[in-house]
């Protein structure tokens, strides 16, 4: 039974140190790229990041986590005249969070990235890129009539497009929570608390070697919260539920070249997750993971259009019988509410195995998600799309105190095609995290 544990950790550690081809969920703590399923841990303080009634099971004493991700990513299009892909990696994504424990109650406090942080660049000084820039920079009357006094569009039949060879930009959420977490009894367990949720975006694109000809940055923040409880069963198993209200950021988006500004906003859904763990006496164990996003289609009666992938569906008919040409329907592919019809439930679920072995917790996990985004909403700059993964990684206890973990995983993305499957996306990154968790009183 013991060479058994030893041959599943060097399996494990292996499977970590190999992993590649990542796209870290909104659940991307270290925790979660080993094992793809955290939503009922019971007794780690990385519970904070997910359901933190689980804070309630540690020990009196207050509870300090550190991380430290990067992130390497590849994302491919192929569309008219302008192929071709972009690397750009994000060598920092933090994560903090604070729990302090006593009694029966625990206060807690997290930061985290949900969306991790995301940076483009764009180059293709040959063929130029108009149609991507196009439908992933989202340009307004304003900016198109600045760019074209700046010769900087072209025509295509009756289409006019920006002429630009580089996009350059970044990306982020940051999430704040502050709340707390309270047992009636050993069977029992509630939490409860509110969020801050901070939006920043930068996007620049011209001519290389010929200067900048747009850039707008972009800062936004909303409030939410969150409540949720656990019930378990004499140590040997915890079912979780949780429920987040959804985020409206609202703030300003600036443009840089012509000092014009406008009303920006910024969504996150909200969300059902629900966990379950089960608990060995032997230190293993099986955490099962299901979170549904509600992300589209909520009352908005978009269920009777015709084609299987809702693209006739989000024509505006009326522009439509103005502009004769059928190619007038391209400046539609950018435009639009995304808070209505353009947008599906998300379901994501993970399995994870973790043991004990000598001091050690190796894990192993995997999760499946559908994608968000129909065809038509999609900004193929940041292309959302379904995918399996599979992460392993490793924790260590190397005191009463302190714990140190590393963990990663691996994506694969099933491809995706928008405007007719003109543009075709797919997406493969590579990522790797680091932390540490102080039991500091």
């Amino acid at each position: 039974m013991e060479n058994y544990r030893r041959y599943l950790l060097g399996m494990m550690i292996f499977l970590s140190i190999l992993a590649n081809g990542i796209y870290a969920s909104a659940e991307n703590t270290i925790s979660y790229l080993r094992m793809q399923s955290r939503a009922a841990t019971v007794n780690s303080i990385d519970s904070a990041y997910y359901n933190p009634t689980g804070l309630v099971n540690l020990k009196d004493g207050l509870y300090l986590d550190f991380e430290y991700q990067l992130m390497t990513k590849t994302i491919s299009h192929r569309i008219f005249y302008s192929n071709g892909e972009e690397n750009t990696p994000s060598w920092f994504i933090p994560g903090f969070a604070f729990a302090y424990k006593q009694g029966r109650g625990a206060f807690f406090a997290s930061l985290s990235a949900p969306e991790d942080v995301e940076s483009v660049h764009y180059t293709e000084p040959q063929a130029g890129i108009p149609l991507l820039a196009y439908s992933g920079l989202n340009l307004d009357p304003v900016r198109m009539g600045v760019l074209r006094q700046a010769g900087l569009t072209l025509t295509l039949g009756p289409l006019e497009v920006p002429a630009l060879n580089y996009i350059k930009g970044r990306r982020y959420w940051l999430q704040g929570r502050v709340g707390g977490a309270f047992s009636l009894s050993d069977a029992l367990a509630f939490t409860g608390g509110i969020v801050c949720s901070y939006y920043d975006a930068v996007q620049s694109a011209g001519l290389i070697k010929m200067g900048t000809g747009y850039k707008t940055e972009t800062s936004a923040y909303g409030w939410s919260g969150f409540a949720g409880m656990m019930i378990s069963s004499a140590k040997k198993a915890a079912l979780t539920l949780l429920y987040a209200t959804p985020v409206i950021a609202r703030g300003t988006e600036h443009d840089r070249k012509i000092h014009y500004s406008r009303i920006a906003e910024q969504r996150l859904s909200d969300y059902l997750l629900i966990g379950l763990n089960i608990l060995s006496s032997e230190g293993a164990s099986l955490q099962i993971s299901y979170q549904v996003s509600f992300s589209g289609e909520k009352n908005y009666g978009s269920k009777n259009i015709l084609t299987s992938d809702h693209e006739f569906g989000y024509l505006d008919w009326l522009y439509l019988a103005n502009n004769s040409s059928a190619l007038a329907v391209m400046p539609l592919t950018a435009g639009g509410n995304a808070q209505n019809y353009k947008y599906k439930n998300r379901h994501s679920v993970g399995f994870g195995l973790e043991l004990e072995v000598d001091g050690m917790f190796p894990g192993v996990g995997f999760s499946y998600s559908t994608q968000e985004k129909y065809p038509r909403s999609q900004n193929p700059l940041y292309p959302d799309l379904s995918r399996f993964g599979i992460g392993g990684g490793l924790k260590v206890q190397t005191s009463d105190t302190v714990s140190i973990e590393t963990g990663a995983a691996s994506y694969f993305f099933f491809t995706d095609r928008m405007l007719f499957k003109s543009i075709k996306m797919n997406k493969t990154a590579w990522t790797w995290g680091i932390g540490m968790s102080i039991k500091a009183l």
